[in-house]
């Protein structure tokens, strides 16, 4: 009984390790992600443009479609690593990113490109967009990347019926 407690206290203690170094990598990518947006932004403040005048830009939705794109590749990662015996989960995740988050971003790209003068509306849209996209990067890329450490120690046994080099 003691045994099987200490043995369930260090997988919850690995566990949290797992999590806390997923977070840091998933806050590292986000910072840079996010590096060329605060660049624009700063090189419009310096030449009188507002703060805000990346809405009115197509590289905040470009930012949201590698948000999106990022936290697929997340997702996956985490999942090959656990080898699942039912793939429902991972693509249903994967198509709601898809569905919720690539595409519309894709679209609001496309459309900003296409429309001058650039509605506020779809201003708004794009900063939506690029929140959820941080949001979901967040939630779903800790969650793969701390899979991916967690599992990413076992060998994948993807080749059993190739002989070994010895």
């Amino acid at each position: 009984m003691i045994k099987e407690t200490f043995i369930i206290g260090a997988t919850e203690e690995t566990h949290k390790t797992h999590r806390k170094a997923a977070l840091y990598a998933i806050l590292g990518d986000l910072l840079f992600i996010v590096l060329p947006l605060v660049v624009i932004s700063i090189v419009d403040v310096s030449v009188g443009r507002s703060l805000f005048a990346i809405i009115e830009s197509p590289e905040l939705s470009f930012g949201s479609a590698v948000l999106f794109g990022q936290t697929i590749i997340k997702v996956v990662s985490g999942f090959a690593h656990t080898k699942p015996s039912g793939a429902e989960q991972p693509v249903f995740i994967i198509a709601l990113i898809i569905v919720f988050g690539l595409v519309p971003s894709l679209v609001v790209l496309a459309l900003l490109l296409s429309i001058s003068p650039i509605p506020h509306e779809l201003q708004l849209a794009q900063a939506c967009i690029f929140a959820l996209g941080i949001f979901t990067f967040l939630l779903f890329g800790v969650n793969g990347h701390a899979l991916s450490l967690r599992f990413g120690g076992k060998q994948l046994d993807r080749h059993n019926d190739l002989p070994s080099s010895k």
